[in-house]
């Protein structure tokens, strides 16, 4: 077994990890790496296919969505230990809700999603704590995406 003590000391600093055991981020280390993006860089595009789960380590990263009759519209911008491809965590969604991109040069942490979600089935402490902080950063998003939409919604009966 091949053990990245880098990989387990980054995921130490994640909240989200607080409460694992060695053993859980050893094993969470396993199918995680840290990657780094150039400002423009497009880790998740909209309607392709699911694969990972990413934590921001450093930089800020904008989600757009395509609105028909509108465009692309911005519904988040993130930074340090947000949390994006969430949808990947979910079976029922079978693509990419949303398009991310690198506004600022950034450290991301990588984990994927077809594992960790086995991973979570296998060890339901892990399961516990991932699904917990997975569903307040989806309540969050479409709180936020639902508030941007009516105001959209507000903005083109104003124009009429």
């Amino acid at each position: 077994m091949n053990i990245d003590l880098n990989i387990i000391e980054t995921l130490k600093i994640i909240p989200l990890f607080l409460d694992f055991t060695v053993d859980q981020l050893v094993r969470l280390s396993q199918i995680t790496e840290v990657i780094e993006l150039a400002a423009g860089d497009v880790p998740v595009q909209e309607g392709q296919p699911l694969d990972y789960l990413y934590i921001v380590i450093d930089g800020e990263m904008q989600i757009e969505v395509y609105v028909p009759s509108y465009g692309n519209m911005e519904t988040a911008r993130l930074g340090p230990l947000d949390i994006f491809g969430w949808s990947a965590m979910t079976p029922v969604v079978r693509q990419r809700t949303g398009t991310t991109t690198a506004v600022t040069h950034c450290r991301l942490i990588r984990i994927m999603g077809k594992q960790l979600f086995a991973l979570c089935e296998e060890d339901h402490d892990i399961g516990f704590f991932i699904y917990r902080r997975i569903a307040n950063v989806v309540a969050r998003s479409f709180l936020a995406t639902r508030l941007q939409f009516m105001n959209l919604l507000v903005e083109s009966i104003d124009r009429k």
